[in-house]
């Protein structure tokens, strides 16, 4: 018997990134849904609030940045798994106040996540 699919949300604002997160995802057997805009995704979410397993978000967006969004998620539903892609270091990120009331469950670098073998 095959393991129920996870429900992913994906929201980067690099097209290019959140659509090779999507394909990988659905090729895993997982349902993913992508966005490129923050905004656009919490009010998805506000419509979904249980419907996800995972958010995967990046740090730095236009309009609302991963750290707002995940926090605004928080919001509306606390047991979600939270993970933060940044292209920077995230070591003295998780030391900040913000980081901490987003409650972020991981947060990692694209290129080592991605490319890691």
């Amino acid at each position: 018997m095959m393991p129920s699919a996870c429900s992913i949300m994906v929201v980067d604002d690099e097209g290019e990134l959140a659509t090779l997160f999507k394909t990988f995802l659905d090729q895993e057997g997982h349902i993913a849904f992508s966005f490129t805009d923050p905004t656009l995704a919490l009010e998805y979410f506000k419509q979904t609030p249980d419907k996800h397993s995972l958010i995967i978000t990046d740090l730095r967006m236009p309009s609302l940045s991963g750290l707002q969004l995940a926090r605004k998620i928080r919001e509306l539903n606390t047991n979600v798994k939270i993970f933060l892609m940044t292209a920077f270091e995230t070591k003295d990120l998780e030391n900040q106040p913000e980081y901490k009331d987003a409650r972020i469950d991981r947060s990692d670098s694209k290129t080592y996540s991605v490319f890691r073998s």
